[in-house]
């Protein structure tokens, strides 16, 4: 009965930080960044309309999940890492610390946490390109937005424990957020006449190591209706199988942090 209690404190204290994380995030101007990131996609994607002669709105959809895309990962980056100094700086992870429950119930609160935020982010962006794209396009393609902000969040946790200041944080997050999308492309021009066997071993050891994030949320789903369930299959593997290993890093790297 003693342990059952225990592992239910455990919960609700990881619950707490998750709530505590959320409203962190309604207080801030995060909501107000989020309406910005969707109001300028939507501009775009009509002005992109206006200018095009044919396949308006495949152009449309394009740019707009395309922008999307790309601002959900800034915005949800940024705020990870200004979050987590915020707490450093305000004393406040130390006190979490001081409560009765370990550190990995502190991180997990702090990704439940995140990850709600993330899923509200994802939601908001798929409504919007439901209005240019076929109804599952669009929802497969917030699914693997969620999937991929998942990682960028564990990824901003796993930088900034490592760095403990946003710069080189955020400079790391989107260093290997770059890479995990272009190491495609990467291997193909290794393909091409010029062929350096060191560097192109490098480059396939990187594809190896980092997510393909190549084939997340992709916006050729929404322009031409081309995903599928092995698409889905395939962010859903890649997205639990690199959570959990960039958690597990991020967890070694709290646990060795002498706070």
């Amino acid at each position: 009965m003693g342990v059952m209690e225990h592992r239910f404190n455990r919960l609700g204290w990881m619950t707490a930080i998750a709530w505590v994380t959320v409203l962190e995030g309604i207080r801030t101007r995060l909501v107000g960044l989020v309406v910005a990131v969707l109001g300028v996609g939507l501009t775009l994607a009509f002005f992109a309309g206006a200018l095009a002669v044919m396949e308006v709105r495949e152009i449309q959809v394009a740019v707009l999940g395309t922008f999307l895309r790309l601002g959900a990962v800034l915005v949800m980056a940024l705020f990870v890492l200004n979050a987590q100094v915020r707490e450093l700086d305000d004393k406040g992870l130390y006190l979490a610390l001081s409560l009765p429950i370990p550190r990995a119930g502190y991180f997990f609160g702090r990704l439940m946490g995140f990850s709600m935020i993330a899923l509200v982010v994802a939601l908001l962006f798929t409504v919007a390109v439901l209005f240019f794209s076929p109804v599952l396009q669009g929802a497969l393609w917030g699914v693997s937005l969620f999937f991929e902000l998942l990682l960028i969040v564990a990824l901003a946790l796993l930088c900034l424990f490592t760095f403990n200041q946003v710069p080189p944080a955020f400079a790391m997050v989107m260093a290997v957020y770059i890479l995990a999308r272009s190491v495609i492309a990467l291997q193909w021009v290794g393909q091409g006449p010029i062929n350096v066997w060191l560097m192109n071993r490098f480059i396939d050891g990187l594809a190896f190591v980092l997510p393909a994030l190549d084939r997340f949320t992709q916006s050729e789903w929404l322009v031409y209706g081309n995903g599928g369930w092995q698409d889905l299959a395939f962010v859903v593997a890649q997205g639990v199988l690199y959570l959990a290993l960039l958690s597990a890093a991020a967890l070694i790297d709290l646990y060795r942090k002498n706070f």
